[in-house]
């Protein structure tokens, strides 16, 4: 699942003092207690018939975050924090055939560990974890066994595949930079805007920034440190329709560095126009349920092939039997219009200056990142891939990836679409009448923001995928527009991907959040506009909570 947030950079220099943490000056310390206890495992960590682990990997991720928050006029939050968590994997029997559960992940909680370099402590830690891992690996291949005996599972692929190179990878660590007087100023100035805006009945303006830093080791050898930096504001608000449905809308702004920071009077701006479009989406007329060609914009794009196809790509997904395995034996196959092409590239550090984050340098396996060609104008020619092999691939492609706390799964990172056959948007636009009038339909849609989207990909489940426009207007073919709510979008995989058209030349950086097995992971997409033949609208399911009773209390001191 896909949580979107459009990216956009605007350049400001704030004040910002540089944050040192002493824990972090010299970390060989960490290392040294990984080493220490990764060999001591390798060599005595066994039980009755059982040897010792043939994999084990650690893991070690330093959070630092700083968050301050306002809502109309008042600071409702500011605070600065470090924490560190532990994850370890642990495998037993051997590669062929070992402890790993495809069927499921196992329940995972995060496992908090001391911030300071504190040898004693952390080996306890390290050691702790390791022997609950170690069991839990054991009772796993045991059960393991028992379905392959009793014929109820299938086993025609290695569980794990020989990773490339051992590699040693220590990146800088780069300086945290804050100015929390300033940016608690800010967020009192932008959300005391809420004021008087008729009809808000809740908001808040934040601004955020993490600094990650991964210590990762693992008994192939592999031994990596890598941080990622991130800066963030959000803007959002709430209101209620006459009937009592609440509607809600957001900006996130993301940016790699704290002198890209958005100005004053740009926020302004953006907090204003959202005002606006949330008055105007009140307003807009409940739409009812209806079939008929549409343009997605681009982050409505992100959302259709993230969902469509972007999880259904995933290969530790495909090695489950309750997977749908909608793509599975369609290698070689077109599933896509001949002129779009759809990539994954965990290198990409930007867009045309707007940073992906999406991005980085070594997957939660220990390999390198690679761009990775999944449909080449229009056939299906890979699968996203971790260390678990796949029917026809038995490489890792460095698309294993994790939150730190959930077992690694091959997932999305940089996810990008290119399309051959492109126009403007007005061109767009009247392709879109154009196929009204071919279809004889009233009207045509233009879905302009998405909310997020779902799909369902395990064979138990209807394989369709479900989208929810925030933004949608019926387009009339004389090109007026009318802004409608209360529906989304909603199709099966292969059929939706047949509709597409044409697309608009307009690819857009859409950053976003994705929930799924590995955790609430960090993806971009770069997507333009698309026209579809048909899209089907059904009426979404929206609560309907009784207004405010009384008015809001009378603002004292305006903006």
């Amino acid at each position: 699942m896909i949580q979107k947030t459009t990216a956009i950079l605007f350049a400001i220099l704030l004040t910002a003092a540089a944050v040192h943490s002493a824990s972090l000056e010299d970390d060989a310390v960490i290392f040294q207690a990984l080493e220490e206890e990764m060999a001591r495992s390798l060599a005595d960590l066994k039980v009755d018939v059982f040897g010792p682990p043939y994999f084990i990997t650690y893991q070690i991720r330093h959070h630092d975050r700083a968050e301050v928050a306002a809502s109309f006029g008042a600071l409702i939050l500011s605070d600065t924090h470090q924490a560190r968590t532990l994850f370890v994997d642990v495998k037993v029997g051997d590669p062929q055939f070992d402890s790993s559960f495809p069927e499921s992940h196992r329940y995972s909680v995060e496992q908090f560990i001391p911030v300071d370099n504190d040898l004693d402590s952390l080996k306890r830690a390290l050691w702790y974890e390791t022997d609950l891992r170690y069991k839990q690996a054991i009772v796993s291949f045991l059960r393991k066994k028992g379905r392959f005996i009793s014929g109820v599972e299938s086993h025609d692929l290695p569980d794990f595949s020989k990773g490339k190179s051992v590699r040693e990878r220590i990146d800088p660590i780069p300086e945290w930079k804050l100015d929390i007087p300033g940016w608690e100023q800010l967020v009192r100035q932008i959300s005391n805007l809420f004021k008087v805006a008729p009809g808000i009945e809740k908001s808040r303006v934040k601004i955020f920034s993490d600094r990650v830093i991964r210590y990762y080791y693992d008994s192939d050898g592999n031994k990596i440190r890598d941080a990622h930096l991130k800066y963030g504001l959000n803007i959002e608000a709430w209101t209620k329709t006459e009937e009592g449905t609440q509607l809600h809308d957001q900006k996130t702004l993301y940016f790699g560095k704290i002198d890209q920071f958005p100005s004053r009077a740009e926020l302004t701006r953006t907090t204003l126009e959202l005002i606006a479009s949330l008055k105007e989406l009140k307003a807009a007329t409940p739409m009812d349920p209806y079939v008929g060609p549409a343009i997605f914009s681009p982050d409505a794009t992100a959302v259709l092939f993230h969902e469509a196809i972007g999880h259904r790509l995933e290969g530790d997904r495909l090695r489950r039997d309750k997977d749908g395995k909608t793509f599975l034996k369609k290698i070689g196959q077109r599933i896509l219009p001949e002129f779009i092409t759809v990539v994954d590239n965990p290198a990409l550090k930007s867009y045309h200056g707007t940073p992906l984050i999406g991005h980085y340098h070594t997957d939660d396996q220990g390999q390198q990142s690679r761009e990775v060609v999944l449909i080449d104008h229009g056939v299906l020619k890979s699968f996203l891939l971790s260390r678990t092999p796949v029917l026809g691939f038995n490489r890792t492609n460095g698309h294993a990836r994790s939150d730190g706390v959930h077992p690694p799964m091959s997932r999305m990172s940089n996810f990008v679409v290119k399309s051959d056959l492109t126009l403007d948007a007005a061109s767009l636009k009247q392709r879109l009448i154009e196929e009204v009038k071919k279809q004889n339909k009233p009207y045509g849609l233009f879905v302009k923001k998405i909310v997020g989207g779902e799909t369902q990909t395990d064979n138990r489940q209807f394989q369709v995928l479900k989208g929810k426009p925030l933004y949608l207007y019926k387009v009339f073919p004389d090109g007026r527009e009318e802004l409608v709510r209360g529906v989304d979008f909603v199709g099966t995989p292969l059929s939706i991907i047949s509709k597409i058209l044409v697309t608009g030349d307009d690819p857009t950086v859409i950053n976003g959040f994705c929930t799924a097995e590995s955790g609430v992971l960090p993806v971009a997409s770069i997507t333009p506009s698309v026209l579809l033949s048909e899209v089907e609208l059904q009426v979404s399911h929206q609560p309907q909570v009784r207004r405010p009773i009384l008015t809001p209390p009378k603002v004292v001191s305006a903006p």
